[in-house]
């Protein structure tokens, strides 16, 4: 008889209920069944009531030690089972979540079961696409050349790729669920590694440079960056970690710098290798390139190296030096000019652009040009034609056109010395070379390329720098960038009684620099890193590494060497960082 609930009865609520819902007396036999369990199991009501339930279910757990009518009459608690296959009233097998609660009667005595079943084909399909876009999510991350892993909100693991377990030592199994904080290097999951900053402040952290001991004893230095994960309202559900493995970018710089054309650009610092990145990506392209940077940063060997490593590489690379020449001698040198067009023109004479065709055109201080020879110009980029001087016939060119500026051309055109048109023109591509200032950490290469080449010429004794000499140069401003620091080795090599450059062989400014009040407060640090006679070099450069603060940026130029080549020193000497 059923129960009562106003209007309703139990049986009605139990028949608008979309799952399939099957009750059974305590003997395992049906009571009542709905109607999408009559469309699932193939079995009418009236034909179920008192059957067995196990003929009327037919699933893998009937019958078994999994059943779960025993379980759940003897607990009195629900019992999910999921994925159970059962066949269905075509014959087919079907995924089912079959849940197992106990059926009280008025006096809370169990008297029976119910049975709630639901198809899960989709639920399942759904999992397969996420297990499937997942796999696929995998194989991108491993075939990344950076070690790459995944935090939730309170730091633990949930993703590491092929990359960073070779990186870190571990495998994804030692490390998947685990704290970042407890598993990790401090330098990459501690409490003032990066990863731990963006989960605290949600901000992000790129390119820090940190150094980690490996399994194996040595030293590996790594650059890490790391950002957030936000919801579409910011809150922060995890971070993302991204390991490069700097040995790796010492390897591909020193491939570059030792294959042509860039040998003779020398830099490890970041902004050097995006813009070695950004040639590889252009030189294809007949775009026109602007170079700018301040007097002395090697626009002239970047524009030449452009060339070089261009499809136009066979034909001509044409100089022409904007501010060289006046206007009416600049005219003439870039388009030609006609015999008789003015006075001295006694024959007839291609200009610059006639002779670069085919190749490149490299148009040095561009913002010297007047306003009459940047309209030709301005033609040329836009028609790629031009008259010569005295000549009114069109001659065409096919020119790549490299400019290049140590002036700031947007303060020129407010003022209305260059045209507004033309700078637009000019400015495709934009490559700006930093200053020397700006990436110091390139100075030790630097010198060490510059003495190797004056030794190569036959230019005095000396191969190296003494610690406090390079202190000094690290320590200057090199207003005159490169040129400024070749000028001033040339100038030590010179003044050098012997195969050690110390400050009294560099330039009087310098020289005087490297006594300034600054100095002196640095210089006993300097002197007590000098090693003394028959010290070991592993205290030599434990000194200056305490010198400096265990910065080692600043050790390796107090130690005369660059950046690399104190990691390897520490690495061969067993010195691990000091935190």
């Amino acid at each position: 008889m059923p129960i009562s609930t106003g209007p309703l009865s139990v049986v009605d609520i139990l028949r608008s209920i979309p799952d399939s819902v099957l009750t059974i007396d305590r003997d395992k036999r049906i009571v009542a069944l709905n109607g999408p369990a009559e469309a699932l199991t193939g079995v009418e009501e009236a034909r179920a009531v008192g059957r067995p339930c196990r003929t009327i279910l037919n699933s893998e757990i009937c019958d078994t030690d999994r059943c779960p009518f025993e379980r759940t009459l003897a607990a009195g608690e629900t019992i999910t089972n999921f994925n159970v296959a059962m066949h269905d009233a075509g014959g087919a097998e079907t995924p089912i979540c079959l849940n197992t609660s106990p059926l009280k009667n008025a006096h809370g005595e169990v008297v029976g079961v119910v049975e709630t079943i639901r198809n899960v084909s989709h639920i399942n399909r759904l999992m397969e696409e996420l297990r499937a876009q997942r796999n696929t999510v995998q194989s991108i991350l491993d075939s990344l050349a950076e070690g790459v892993l995944t935090v939730d909100r309170e730091g633990r693991i949930t993703s590491v790729n092929r990359r960073a377990e070779e990186i870190l030592g571990s495998t994804a199994d030692t490390l998947l669920g685990r704290r970042a904080d407890r598993v990790l290097p401090p330098e990459v999951g501690g409490p003032a590694a990066p990863l731990t900053a963006t989960l605290r402040d949600g901000r992000q952290v790129h390119d820090r440079e940190v150094v980690i001991p490996t399994r194996g004893g040595e030293l590996l230095a790594l650059s890490l960056s790391t950002g957030p994960f936000r919801t579409e309202t910011g809150t922060t559900l995890g971070a993302v970690c991204t390991l490069r493995d700097l040995r790796e970018i010492e390897r591909i710089a020193e491939e570059r710098r030792g294959r042509t054309p860039f040998a003779a650009i020398i830099g490890k610092h970041r902004s050097i290798r995006e813009i070695f990145d950004l040639m590889e990506m252009i030189k294809d392209s007949d775009s026109t390139v602007l170079l700018q940077g301040e007097s002395g940063t090697g626009k002239g060997l970047f524009a030449q190296t452009l060339h070089a490593i261009s499809a136009r590489h066979a034909q001509p690379f044409v100089k022409v030096s904007c501010a060289a020449l006046p206007e009416t001698l600049l005219e003439s040198e870039l388009f030609g000019h006609e015999k008789g067009s003015f006075t001295g023109a006694i024959r007839d004479r291609k200009g610059r652009f006639e002779l670069a065709d085919g190749g490149t055109i490299f148009l040095d201080e561009i913002g010297d040009l007047s306003p009459s020879v940047q309209v030709k110009l301005l033609r040329v980029l836009q028609e790629q034609e031009f008259e010569r001087v005295g000549s009114n016939q069109t001659i065409r060119t096919d020119v790549r056109i490299i400019a290049a500026t140590h002036q700031d051309l947007t303060r020129l055109m407010r003022e209305g010395r260059f045209r507004e048109d033309l700078y637009y023109r000019l400015n495709v591509i934009p490559i700006h070379l930093p200053g020397l200032r700006d990436r110091k950490s390139d100075i030790p290469l630097l010198v060490e390329f510059l003495l190797e080449r004056f030794a190569a010429k036959g230019k005095g004794t000396a191969r190296t720098l003494s610690p406090r000499a390079m202190a000094v140069l690290m320590e200057h401003d090199w207003p005159g960038n490169i040129r400024e620091l070749e000028n001033a080795l040339e100038h030590a090599i010179v003044c050098s009684r012997g195969g050690v450059i110390d400050v009294d062989a560099l330039p009087r400014a310098l020289a005087l620099r490297g006594a300034t009040p600054a100095a002196e407060r640095a210089r006993p640090a300097r002197e007590g890193v000098r090693r003394p006679r028959g010290a070991a070099p592993r205290e030599a450069v434990l000194r200056a590494l305490r010198a400096a603060g265990w910065n080692r940026g600043r050790a390796a130029a107090m130690l005369g060497v660059d950046r690399t080549t104190l990691w390897r020193k520490m690495r061969r000497l067993g010195i691990a960082p000091d935190r």
